[in-house]
Protein backbone atom coordinates (compact mmCIF):
# COMPACT_ATOMS: atom_id res chain seq x y z
CA UNK A 1 0.00 0.00 0.00
CA UNK A 2 1.43 3.54 -0.86
CA UNK A 3 1.74 6.10 2.16
CA UNK A 4 -1.08 8.73 2.01
CA UNK A 5 0.56 12.66 1.10
CA UNK A 6 1.45 14.76 3.52
CA UNK A 7 -1.48 16.38 2.04
CA UNK A 8 -4.11 13.60 3.02
CA UNK A 9 -2.73 13.10 6.33
CA UNK A 10 -2.98 17.25 6.88
CA UNK A 11 -6.54 16.74 6.35
CA UNK A 12 -7.52 13.65 8.29
CA UNK A 13 -5.76 15.46 10.97
CA UNK A 14 -8.18 17.95 10.95
CA UNK A 15 -11.12 15.59 10.47
CA UNK A 16 -9.96 13.42 13.33
CA UNK A 17 -9.44 16.22 15.32
CA UNK A 18 -12.83 18.22 14.57
CA UNK A 19 -14.56 14.59 15.59
CA UNK A 20 -12.90 14.00 18.91
CA UNK A 21 -14.15 17.73 19.41
CA UNK A 22 -17.50 16.41 18.95
CA UNK A 23 -17.73 13.51 20.64
CA UNK A 24 -16.16 15.43 23.54
CA UNK A 25 -18.44 17.98 23.84
CA UNK A 26 -21.83 17.83 25.86
CA UNK A 27 -23.79 20.22 23.57
CA UNK A 28 -25.65 19.17 20.81
CA UNK A 29 -25.30 21.98 18.87
CA UNK A 30 -21.61 22.45 18.81
CA UNK A 31 -21.01 18.51 18.72
CA UNK A 32 -23.10 18.82 15.48
CA UNK A 33 -21.42 22.35 13.75
CA UNK A 34 -17.94 20.07 14.20
CA UNK A 35 -19.45 17.00 12.44
CA UNK A 36 -20.56 19.09 9.86
CA UNK A 37 -17.41 20.59 9.34
CA UNK A 38 -15.61 17.53 9.20
CA UNK A 39 -17.68 15.87 6.85
CA UNK A 40 -17.18 19.34 4.65
CA UNK A 41 -13.71 18.51 4.99
CA UNK A 42 -13.85 14.60 3.93
CA UNK A 43 -16.46 15.31 0.40
CA UNK A 44 -14.51 18.01 -0.77
CA UNK A 45 -10.73 16.27 0.04
CA UNK A 46 -12.38 13.02 -1.71
CA UNK A 47 -13.41 14.94 -4.80
CA UNK A 48 -10.10 16.97 -5.62
CA UNK A 49 -7.77 13.43 -4.63
CA UNK A 50 -9.69 11.34 -6.78
CA UNK A 51 -8.83 13.93 -9.74
CA UNK A 52 -5.40 14.03 -8.75
CA UNK A 53 -5.41 10.06 -8.71
CA UNK A 54 -6.16 10.34 -11.72
CA UNK A 55 -3.75 11.99 -13.47
CA UNK A 56 -0.67 10.73 -11.47
CA UNK A 57 -1.87 7.10 -11.53
CA UNK A 58 -1.41 6.83 -7.57
CA UNK A 59 -5.04 5.68 -6.51
CA UNK A 60 -4.94 1.98 -5.60
CA UNK A 61 -7.74 -0.24 -4.36
CA UNK A 62 -7.48 -1.47 -1.33
CA UNK A 63 -9.11 -3.85 1.29
CA UNK A 64 -9.97 -3.09 5.14
CA UNK A 65 -10.85 -6.06 7.35
CA UNK A 66 -12.47 -4.42 10.90
CA UNK A 67 -14.49 -5.52 13.99
CA UNK A 68 -17.78 -4.62 14.94
CA UNK A 69 -18.10 -4.80 18.54
CA UNK A 70 -20.89 -6.14 19.98
CA UNK A 71 -23.99 -5.40 20.65
CA UNK A 72 -26.03 -5.28 17.51
CA UNK A 73 -23.18 -5.58 15.31
CA UNK A 74 -25.50 -7.03 12.22
CA UNK A 75 -26.61 -3.13 12.77
CA UNK A 76 -24.40 -1.21 13.14
CA UNK A 77 -23.00 -3.06 10.09
CA UNK A 78 -25.71 -1.37 8.50
CA UNK A 79 -24.39 2.40 9.06
CA UNK A 80 -20.93 1.16 7.89
CA UNK A 81 -22.61 -0.19 4.39
CA UNK A 82 -24.61 2.95 4.36
CA UNK A 83 -21.02 5.26 4.31
CA UNK A 84 -19.51 3.66 2.34
CA UNK A 85 -22.12 3.27 -0.33
CA UNK A 86 -22.25 7.10 -0.28
CA UNK A 87 -18.30 7.31 -0.84
CA UNK A 88 -17.27 4.83 -3.30
CA UNK A 89 -16.76 1.79 -1.54
CA UNK A 90 -18.22 -1.65 -0.72
CA UNK A 91 -18.27 -3.61 2.73
CA UNK A 92 -18.53 -6.80 3.54
CA UNK A 93 -19.83 -8.68 6.51
CA UNK A 94 -17.82 -11.82 7.89
CA UNK A 95 -14.23 -12.69 7.72
CA UNK A 96 -14.27 -14.90 4.53
CA UNK A 97 -10.91 -16.82 3.55
CA UNK A 98 -8.77 -13.86 3.27
CA UNK A 99 -9.88 -12.41 6.68
CA UNK A 100 -8.91 -16.09 8.33
CA UNK A 101 -5.74 -16.10 6.56
CA UNK A 102 -4.89 -12.87 7.90
CA UNK A 103 -5.21 -13.82 11.21
CA UNK A 104 -3.28 -17.04 10.75
CA UNK A 105 -0.60 -15.41 9.70
CA UNK A 106 -0.48 -12.89 12.45
CA UNK A 107 -1.45 -14.78 15.31
CA UNK A 108 -4.84 -13.65 15.84
CA UNK A 109 -7.06 -16.33 16.18
CA UNK A 110 -8.23 -15.69 19.05
CA UNK A 111 -10.09 -12.81 18.00
CA UNK A 112 -12.45 -14.85 16.79
CA UNK A 113 -14.03 -15.44 20.15
CA UNK A 114 -14.64 -11.94 20.51
CA UNK A 115 -18.17 -10.80 20.92
CA UNK A 116 -19.01 -9.03 17.56
CA UNK A 117 -18.51 -9.55 13.31
CA UNK A 118 -15.79 -8.71 11.45
CA UNK A 119 -16.36 -7.00 8.10
CA UNK A 120 -14.75 -5.72 5.42
CA UNK A 121 -13.65 -1.91 3.58
CA UNK A 122 -12.89 -2.19 -0.25
CA UNK A 123 -12.12 1.09 -1.70
CA UNK A 124 -9.12 3.85 -3.12
CA UNK A 125 -7.06 4.09 0.43
CA UNK A 126 -8.38 7.78 0.64
CA UNK A 127 -12.27 6.68 0.56
CA UNK A 128 -11.30 4.11 3.06
CA UNK A 129 -10.44 5.74 5.73
CA UNK A 130 -13.02 8.48 5.20
CA UNK A 131 -15.63 6.13 5.03
CA UNK A 132 -14.20 5.12 8.82
CA UNK A 133 -14.29 8.24 10.07
CA UNK A 134 -17.16 8.88 9.11
CA UNK A 135 -19.02 5.34 10.28
CA UNK A 136 -17.15 6.35 13.61
CA UNK A 137 -19.03 9.68 14.10
CA UNK A 138 -22.63 8.68 12.90
CA UNK A 139 -22.72 5.68 14.75
CA UNK A 140 -21.65 7.76 18.20
CA UNK A 141 -24.47 9.51 17.31
CA UNK A 142 -26.77 6.92 16.83
CA UNK A 143 -26.12 5.20 19.89
CA UNK A 144 -26.26 8.50 22.05
CA UNK A 145 -29.31 9.04 20.69
CA UNK A 146 -30.68 5.41 21.33
CA UNK A 147 -29.07 4.90 24.90
CA UNK A 148 -30.92 8.14 25.99
CA UNK A 149 -34.36 6.12 25.24
CA UNK A 150 -33.41 4.22 28.51
CA UNK A 151 -34.99 1.19 29.04
CA UNK A 152 -38.52 0.05 27.03
CA UNK A 153 -41.43 -1.85 27.65
CA UNK A 154 -44.71 -2.84 25.68
CA UNK A 155 -48.26 -2.06 27.26
CA UNK A 156 -47.75 -5.70 29.16
CA UNK A 157 -44.77 -4.74 30.88
CA UNK A 158 -42.45 -7.13 28.91
CA UNK A 159 -39.00 -5.23 28.29
CA UNK A 160 -38.27 -4.24 24.43
CA UNK A 161 -35.40 -2.86 24.82
CA UNK A 162 -33.61 -5.26 22.86
CA UNK A 163 -35.50 -5.15 19.65
CA UNK A 164 -36.52 -1.35 19.75
CA UNK A 165 -32.05 -0.69 20.02
CA UNK A 166 -32.10 -2.98 16.85
CA UNK A 167 -34.95 -1.92 14.83
CA UNK A 168 -33.47 1.90 16.10
CA UNK A 169 -30.28 0.99 14.40
CA UNK A 170 -31.82 -0.32 11.51
CA UNK A 171 -33.59 2.78 10.74
CA UNK A 172 -31.01 5.16 11.67
CA UNK A 173 -28.74 3.74 8.93
CA UNK A 174 -31.38 3.56 6.42
CA UNK A 175 -32.52 7.06 6.50
CA UNK A 176 -28.79 8.69 7.52
CA UNK A 177 -27.50 6.23 4.13
CA UNK A 178 -30.58 7.86 1.80
CA UNK A 179 -29.09 11.33 3.31
CA UNK A 180 -25.81 10.49 2.68
CA UNK A 181 -26.30 9.07 -0.82
CA UNK A 182 -28.18 12.57 -1.65
CA UNK A 183 -25.59 15.08 -0.46
CA UNK A 184 -22.51 13.32 -1.94
CA UNK A 185 -24.42 12.89 -5.52
CA UNK A 186 -25.20 16.89 -4.97
CA UNK A 187 -21.26 17.58 -4.93
CA UNK A 188 -20.85 15.38 -7.53
CA UNK A 189 -22.88 16.73 -9.80
CA UNK A 190 -21.84 20.67 -8.48
CA UNK A 191 -18.29 19.49 -9.26
CA UNK A 192 -18.70 17.63 -12.64
CA UNK A 193 -20.63 20.57 -14.04
CA UNK A 194 -17.70 23.06 -13.06
CA UNK A 195 -15.36 21.48 -14.30
CA UNK A 196 -17.16 20.28 -18.09
CA UNK A 197 -18.29 16.70 -17.49
CA UNK A 198 -14.74 15.56 -16.04
CA UNK A 199 -15.40 14.79 -12.30
CA UNK A 200 -18.43 11.83 -12.47
CA UNK A 201 -16.48 9.97 -15.86
CA UNK A 202 -13.45 9.70 -12.98
CA UNK A 203 -15.84 8.24 -10.19
CA UNK A 204 -17.30 6.02 -12.36
CA UNK A 205 -13.97 4.22 -13.19
CA UNK A 206 -12.86 4.29 -9.40
CA UNK A 207 -16.33 2.53 -8.58
CA UNK A 208 -16.12 -0.42 -11.56
CA UNK A 209 -11.81 -0.71 -10.26
CA UNK A 210 -13.47 -0.93 -6.73
CA UNK A 211 -16.16 -3.24 -7.56
CA UNK A 212 -14.11 -5.67 -9.72
CA UNK A 213 -11.55 -5.90 -6.71
CA UNK A 214 -14.85 -6.82 -4.32
CA UNK A 215 -15.50 -9.55 -7.32
CA UNK A 216 -12.18 -11.48 -6.83
CA UNK A 217 -12.03 -10.86 -3.01
CA UNK A 218 -15.52 -12.51 -2.09
CA UNK A 219 -16.58 -14.34 -5.63
CA UNK A 220 -19.79 -16.08 -3.48
CA UNK A 221 -21.67 -12.64 -1.60
CA UNK A 222 -25.05 -13.53 -0.80
CA UNK A 223 -27.58 -10.35 0.60
CA UNK A 224 -27.49 -9.87 4.12
CA UNK A 225 -31.25 -10.98 6.10
CA UNK A 226 -32.13 -8.59 8.86
CA UNK A 227 -35.64 -8.62 10.68
CA UNK A 228 -36.87 -5.74 12.89
CA UNK A 229 -39.82 -6.46 15.25
CA UNK A 230 -40.04 -3.60 16.76
CA UNK A 231 -41.47 -0.23 15.08
CA UNK A 232 -41.10 2.03 17.62
CA UNK A 233 -37.43 1.40 17.78
CA UNK A 234 -37.72 2.07 13.40
CA UNK A 235 -39.93 5.03 13.66
CA UNK A 236 -37.17 6.35 16.46
CA UNK A 237 -34.68 5.78 14.24
CA UNK A 238 -35.27 7.32 11.31
CA UNK A 239 -36.25 10.41 13.04
CA UNK A 240 -32.64 10.64 14.75
CA UNK A 241 -31.25 10.05 11.37
CA UNK A 242 -32.80 12.74 9.75
CA UNK A 243 -31.51 14.80 12.53
CA UNK A 244 -28.41 13.35 12.83
CA UNK A 245 -25.54 16.07 10.92
CA UNK A 246 -24.11 14.68 7.67
CA UNK A 247 -22.67 18.14 6.89
CA UNK A 248 -25.69 18.67 4.10
CA UNK A 249 -25.33 22.53 4.11
CA UNK A 250 -21.98 22.85 3.74
CA UNK A 251 -21.99 19.80 1.00
CA UNK A 252 -23.62 21.74 -1.11
CA UNK A 253 -20.69 24.03 -1.58
CA UNK A 254 -18.24 23.29 -4.50
CA UNK A 255 -14.96 21.88 -3.27
CA UNK A 256 -12.62 25.06 -2.08
CA UNK A 257 -10.22 23.29 -5.02
CA UNK A 258 -12.71 23.29 -7.60
CA UNK A 259 -14.12 26.98 -7.70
Amino acid sequence: MKQNSTSDQRVLAKVRALLAKAESTSYPEEAAALTAKANELIAAHAIDLALVEEQTGRGEVESKMLFIDAPYPKEKFLLLSAAAQANSCRSILGIGEQGFQTLTAEGRLDELDASGEFAWLVGYTSDVEAVELLFTSLLLQAVRVMVAQGSVTDWSGKNRTKSFRRSFLFGFAHTVGGRLEEATAAVREAADDELGGSVLPVLASRQEAVDEEVGELFPKLGNLQTSVSNYDGIRAGRTAGSRADIGTTRLQKAPKALR
